[in-house]
């Protein structure tokens, strides 16, 4: 009985609050289902705000029950009231006033990807869209690959060396939104390659354009498909030869298990994304909207007829191992809640991932 107090005693107090961002897709939503999955021997709470049902299915699939509110002004009496040992806030940017409507009743608030005036006041923020080049970030602003945060399901998936498909298959899956519909205009592209492709289209429930063209173009070729369901690319990773997608969270998923990727940047914000870039087995081609034929053209055929090349893609993404990163983030995260941290150790622990 005493072991069981004192166990209880030892258990933390950790909130999550998390809202839907347009430019940042369901990721977010994802990233908090999968921590408070990680954390559930602590006391977890976790506060929403979003305008779509499909945020709120990341939770309810991983039977998390989150508390849904409608404006920020609403979480000051239920922080109050729980006494956090920890917030961790994630999606939307935030907003200087908020954090400091919460700092009275929480020992350390937390960030993820926070580019707004918040991220300046909060103790610390962790980047896994972090940039090559920046402006000058305080100390407290920590960028690297240890901030993504592997969902469970990709985690679950196991590599297997595969045989190229014959037609190679291609997969185009531009998450978040896509707002210049990047996929209408990579299909279009790709239509001109005067060689056999089998082509898969992932469309998310985020996508904001009609899906008519896509579909003339699609039934006027062969092995040319739409795939509209939860998980597509999931599903597809193993048997994809070529993915061309977003410079958001998506090339992380893509790397975690390994497939030869070309990168197209939906924003000038994801223009500055390090993540997807040669060094760590991507073919980054800039802004997506000013991208020319021959440009999207060169990058399929150089993967496709230098295996080499694709090989060596595939062995530097495997040997980030993203799948170590949820270990790692519940690390910190479990210290930041018990006081166990300065920026020196913080600092120190990130560059050892």
């Amino acid at each position: 009985m005493q072991n069981e107090i004192q166990t209880g005693q030892m258990k933390k107090k950790i909130v999550f609050i998390v809202e839907d961002c347009i430019n940042k897709g369901l990721y977010p939503f994802e990233r908090v289902a999968t921590l408070a999955q990680l954390l559930m021997n602590e006391e977890i709470f976790i506060f929403v705000k979003t305008h779509t049902n499909d945020h709120l299915a990341v939770f309810m699939q991983d039977k998390l029950s989150p508390i849904i509110f409608d404006h920020f002004d609403e979480l000051p009496k239920h922080i109050k009231k729980i006494q956090p040992d920890l917030i961790i806030r994630d999606g939307h940017n935030s907003e200087s006033w908020q954090v400091e409507l919460l700092r009275p009743f929480c020992q350390t608030i937390v960030h993820f990807d926070d580019f707004g005036d918040g991220g300046q006041v909060c103790d610390y923020v962790l980047l896994a869209l972090h940039q090559e080049v920046t402006e000058y970030l305080p100390a407290h602003y920590m960028g690297g690959n240890f901030a993504f945060a592997l969902p469970t399901a990709y985690q679950q998936l196991t590599y297997e060396e595969k045989t190229n498909e014959n037609p190679p298959h291609i997969v185009v899956a531009f998450e978040d939104g896509d707002e210049h519909n990047l996929t209408y205009r990579t299909l279009r592209h790709l239509t001109q390659l005067q060689i056999p492709l089998q082509i898969t289209l992932v469309i998310d429930d985020q996508y904001q354009h009609a899906i008519d063209d896509l579909q003339i173009m699609v039934l006027s070729r062969r092995h040319t498909a739409i795939v509209r369901k939860p998980n597509a690319l999931l599903t597809l990773l193993p048997k994809a030869d070529i993915i061309i997608c977003n410079a958001n969270y998506t090339p992380y998923k893509i790397a975690s298990y390994g497939v030869p990727c070309i990168t197209l940047a939906q924003t000038e914000a994801e223009l500055l994304h390090a993540f997807p870039r040669e060094h760590n087995g991507f073919i980054h081609l800039g802004l997506g909207r000013k991208m020319k034929q021959s440009q999207i053209q060169n990058a399929v055929m150089e993967l496709l007829l230098h295996e080499a090349r694709s090989e060596r893609a595939i062995k530097k993404q495997r040997q980030l191992q993203l799948a170590s990163n949820n270990e790692a983030l519940v690390e910190m995260l479990l210290d930041f809640a018990n006081g166990r941290h300065n920026i020196a150790s913080i600092s120190s622990f990130c560059d050892t991932i």
